[in-house]
């Protein structure tokens, strides 16, 4: 039982530790692209429709000399001004249906991510994760039990923070350790100028 409720905190926070470091707004982001092309939303399609006839009318738009055939050219241009048009009409729709989509998802995945967490730790917060010698810990025997776990024990809610703390620091290595090499240079000079 205990080692279970350790191992399934730990896992708790190392996903949640691996949907801040995605970010929620990317996962969000992500899930519109999947519903879009699940669901054959008919105004991105629409868009995508728009956006390849006001590309072709600009490149036989370009061909046209506006002195010598004036009249066709007009014509090319007052419908590439509807399309435009009609182009900016649907990509606002389109943007305000996004911003819903990724806003619900967001306030979601929040939800159930924090959720979850607090969850485990309103549930479990008289179970003890594990034990720890007295004689270790003595002076903090108190603190690892917080809120209500036996003494001598360490408490879910300070197992779960610990975690979220490992967790934390293994992402911000992970992701210091993905940077580029020697492509973050114009700010070590500025840090060097600021120390010296």
């Amino acid at each position: 039982m205990f080692a279970f409720l350790a191992v399934s905190i730990l896992v708790l926070e190392v996903l949640a530790a691996a949907v801040d470091a995605i970010g929620y707004g990317a996962i969000a982001a992500a899930l519109w692209a999947t519903y879009c092309r699940a669901t054959g939303n008919r105004k991105a399609a629409e868009r995508l429709e728009l956006k390849s006839s006001i590309m072709a009318l600009r490149r036989d738009l370009r061909a046209v000399s506006s002195v010598d055939e004036f009249a066709r050219w007009a014509k090319m241009r007052r419908r590439l001004d509807a399309l435009s048009a009609s182009f900016e009409t649907v990509s606002s729709d389109l943007a305000v249906e996004r911003t819903a989509f990724e806003l619900y998802v967001n306030m979601v995945l929040r939800g159930v991510v924090y959720g979850l967490r607090a969850a485990v730790n309103m549930y479990n917060y008289r179970v003890p994760v594990f034990y720890v010698p007295a004689s270790w810990f003595y002076p903090v025997l108190w603190f690892l039990s917080l809120p209500a776990a036996p003494m001598g024990s360490v408490s879910v809610t300070v197992w779960a923070f610990a975690c979220n703390r490992v967790c934390r620091r293994g992402v911000a290595i992970f992701n210091r350790a993905m940077q580029p090499v020697g492509g973050d240079q114009g700010s070590v000079a500025s840090n060097s100028a600021r120390l010296h």
